[in-house]
């Protein structure tokens, strides 16, 4: 199956960065589904109460 590559966003909101994080936190992300690293994001954004 052919998989289209996403454009440029219209309007970046994001930022990408390089983060080491230790294993067994990402695991725990990634066994709870697709959506895993938004999932990450509402977390990081909790914790730092924005």
């Amino acid at each position: 199956m052919f998989r289209r590559a996403r454009g440029p966003q219209k309007a970046p909101t994001k930022q990408l960065v390089s983060l080491r994080l230790d294993r067994d936190v990402i695991e725990h992300f990634r066994a709870s589904g697709d959506g895993w690293q938004s999932r990450m994001n509402a977390a990081l954004r909790k914790a730092a109460k924005i």
